[in-house]
């Protein structure tokens, strides 16, 4: 699996603050108990905003199912929690309509709060692999390190890797019943999630195996802010250029620039157009016979800056629908952006062609492929776990492409499409919990049957322990391998 530095201290200092444990601080935000009677009303509120608006519901479980959930879960909120505890039980609920862009935040006070601490962490770093766990870092670098780089973790105080990974994974959010992208934020977090969710001891106990044999050993904790960033992946290619506002870099692989490698960092809402035109017209200026386009660790983003760059890469028009179930946003006083709902769904309107689906309104938009510059050589696409979105609406429409090949691995994102288009916050009146809901289903029409599955490489990629200390780049080797094979 490839990692992007800046992707991997993004997500890092992310999930350390979603999982925050905050044992023996003064902070009353953190340690607030909330009784159950404002725990209902702030459950019951998210009942009823995802039971009226959210594209899920009755996707992968009929509606009743969501209800006796919902039902179930506010009549157990018996005990009075705290703002984590409360989100931790909410989210498990959430992920049951397994829908990636549907995520629950704690509130601004508790972020700013955590902001200002420092909290134990176990002095080495492990990096989850193939269902098991590898010491690659020690980060105090004032004691000799005991557990030597490469070496297999067995548990950390008294639980097991495997218990410690299936726990995890119930709170990272995804599409469908997809399994990689969970395994792929496993990866980059875990060493935030086991301290957040098993807790910060002020001395940690590794279980680790040396040879056939098993051992133990106790290590303070660090006190840290945040964790370092990690030099996992490839180094970065100082030959690439880079669009910035596009978030797009570029390189050609030979000195007859016949290869273009394409690096889409996200589908920014800036700059897409003159970072597109440019590279198109390059390569057709070289006459390039193959474009490799790299979506891996591409979280998504601007769905018009999608469309844009297929339109130079397919052959025949196709269709994309978004719908929706709702006129407004329900319960607007405890929301922001109908404004933004009602002016997509006009520009939906102007653009492509409405239509009433049952109880759904629909807006269909027709992808039509550029007459001027457009590439018809040989197309590579590279994906990952941390493919999501708009990057999978990208891999699904050009997988159909006889010219496309597709290296890596599963996409974290589904293959059929995923809730987003407007995505409001939601805030609890009590806790003050923000809960993201999709206000639209966007619908892949080039393969809309529910698989629940992302889309699936023809070249599948798996790294071993030897490839990521050694920075391999599988996907890439794997294209230029084929690029070279005579077809």
């Amino acid at each position: 699996m490839r990692f992007s530095g800046l992707f991997t201290v993004f997500i890092l200092g992310s999930v350390m603050l979603i999982f925050q444990h905050c044992l023996g601080t003064h902070a009353s935000v953190l340690t607030k108990k909330y009784p159950p009677g404002q725990l209902k009303e702030d459950a019951k509120l998210l009942q009823d905003v995802v039971m009226e608006m959210h594209p899920a519901v009755g996707l992968y479980q009929p509606r009743n199912y969501y209800t006796k959930l919902f039902d179930d879960f506010i009549q157990n909120l018996n005990d009075s929690l705290t703002e984590k505890q409360f989100r931790l039980k909410t989210k498990l609920i959430l992920e049951e309509l397994h829908c990636g862009h549907t995520d629950l935040l704690f509130s601004s006070s508790y972020y700013r709060a955590a902001k200002q601490l420092s909290f134990n962490f176990s002095p080495y770093v492990f990096l989850p692999l193939n269902q098991r766990a590898y010491m690659i870092a020690n980060l105090n670098k004032k004691q000799d390190s005991t557990l030597k780089r490469g070496q297999e973790l067995i548990g950390i105080n008294g639980i097991t890797v495997d218990s410690m990974f299936r726990h995890s994974k119930r709170f990272i959010s995804a599409d469908g019943m997809n399994q990689t992208c969970k395994e792929h934020f496993l990866q980059l977090g875990f060493n935030s999630y086991y301290p957040g969710l098993f807790g910060r001891p002020d001395t940690f106990v590794l279980e680790y195996k040396e040879g056939e044999f098993s051992k133990k050993i106790r290590v303070p904790a660090l006190k840290l802010r945040n964790l370092p960033p990690l030099p996992l992946g490839p180094k970065d290619d100082s030959l690439f250029t880079r669009y910035r506002r596009a978030k797009i870099n570029y390189r050609f692989l030979d000195a007859e620039n016949n290869t273009m490698v394409m690096k889409i960092e996200k589908f920014s809402h800036t700059g897409a157009n003159y970072a597109y035109r440019k590279l198109f017209r390059k390569l057709k200026r070289n006459n390039s016979k193959n474009l490799v386009i790299d979506l891996r660790d591409n979280g998504g983003g601007s769905l018009s800056n999608s469309y844009k760059l297929l339109r130079y890469l397919m052959d025949t028009i196709s269709t994309q629908t978004l719908c929706t179930q709702i006129k407004n946003y329900p319960y607007r006083k405890h929301t922001r952006g109908n404004v933004a709902f009602q002016f997509t769904k006009l520009v939906y309107t102007l653009v492509g062609v409405k239509s009433r689906r049952e109880n759904l309104d629909c807006f269909m938009y027709r992808i039509k492929p550029k007459k001027n510059d457009h590439f018809n050589g040989r197309i590579f696409v590279l994906i990952n776990g941390g493919s999501f979105s708009a990057s999978c609406l990208v891999a699904a429409y050009l997988r159909v492409n006889p010219r496309v090949t597709l290296v890596g691995e599963e996409t974290g994102g589904t293959r059929e499409g995923c809730n987003a288009g407007v995505t409001p916050y939601y805030k609890l009146p009590n806790t003050k919990l923000r809960v993201r809901v999709p206000a639209f289903r966007i619908i892949n029409d080039i393969s809309p049957d529910i698989t629940g599955r992302g889309i699936f490489p023809d070249y599948k990629t798996e790294y071993s322990l030897k490839d990521i200390f050694s920075k391999k780049d599988l996907e890439l080797e794997k294209v230029k391998e084929l690029i070279n094979t005579p077809q």
